[in-house]
């Protein structure tokens, strides 16, 4: 040990607990979403309307109906027979980046799971005429840990068109992020109503489900997943997205992809952060 330097194990609850509170968001930033915070904690999802302006929403629209043409259909009742589902969007293009650090949304998140956190999986859906209900469910089911139990995701679901009752508007029923039943109980959802541009931020818990098109239009949305940087992510960030693009990206989203050690132990590269292979060369 050097002389006048106290050991640290990392292992300890003190040094856990300090890896945590290092965050993308400054102190002010997670002040100034209290409000939210508050109604995510109590109903498990809020709503943050008009949180980009109409011409981005319109300008994402574009992009997202051109994958579509190169997307199957669902395979499934969950996944919708006239739904298409564009995975792995980060490798595919730089449109949303400023959704993924969007700062009123990332310190949510940050404020809710008080945590350390990362990017899971940005996933563009676009539910067309004709679709039917989805089965209502959990987000966080993979994880098969006890419930109750703290939240491990969070979910931003952004309207990239308006979601109406009628087009597909996502159902969801305030409150069972905090129950420990296996199926979701006999009551009406509410519909996530909001126009292009807003955002509903939601616990993995909480029991939801996209809604029927009963429309002529489709209607877009695009899914911003994240979890505390000790989980699994749902996409294999380290994968799906090149080595080059990766180098192209900033810093914050360099680490919300995982490129990061989580609690002063996880992630490591031969002893160091994973950022040192992002070097060129």
């Amino acid at each position: 040990m050097i002389e006048g330097k106290k050991a640290v194990n990392p292992f300890s609850p003190d040094a856990q607990s300090e890896a945590a509170t290092a965050r993308i968001s400054a102190p002010d930033a997670i002040e100034a979403v209290a409000p939210q915070l508050s109604l995510l904690q109590e109903q498990g999802f809020v709503l943050i309307p008009s949180a980009i302006d109409a011409d981005m929403a319109s300008d994402l629209a574009r992009e997202i109906a051109v994958f579509n043409g190169q997307t199957p259909w669902g395979r499934s009742d969950f996944d919708g027979f006239r739904t298409r589902r564009v995975y792995n969007l980060l490798a595919k293009t730089r449109a949303l980046d400023s959704l993924c650090l969007d700062r009123r949304v990332v310190a949510l998140v940050e404020a809710y799971l008080d945590d350390e956190i990362q990017l899971s999986q940005t996933l563009g859906i676009t539910v067309y005429p004709g679709e039917t209900e989805q089965a209502l469910h959990r987000d966080d089911g993979y994880y098969r840990l006890q419930r109750p139990r703290p939240p491990l995701i969070v979910n931003a679901f952004w309207a990239i068109t308006d979601f109406t009752s009628d087009n597909g508007a996502t159902r969801m029923i305030p409150g069972t992020h905090r129950t420990s039943d296996a199926e979701p109980p006999d009551c009406d959802p509410i519909l996530a109503e909001m126009t292009a541009g807003s955002v509903v931020v939601y616990d993995g818990s909480l029991f939801h489900g996209g809604g029927a098109n009963r429309s002529a239009l489709p209607r877009t949305g695009l899914t911003i997943l994240y979890a505390r940087a000790w989980l699994r992510q749902q996409e294999n960030q380290y994968l799906s997205i090149p080595r080059e693009t990766i180098l192209e990206l900033s810093r914050p989203m360099q680490r919300l992809l995982g490129y990061w050690v989580a609690g002063n132990l996880l992630g490591w590269v031969e002893g160091r952060s994973p950022l040192h292979t992002l070097k060129p060369g």
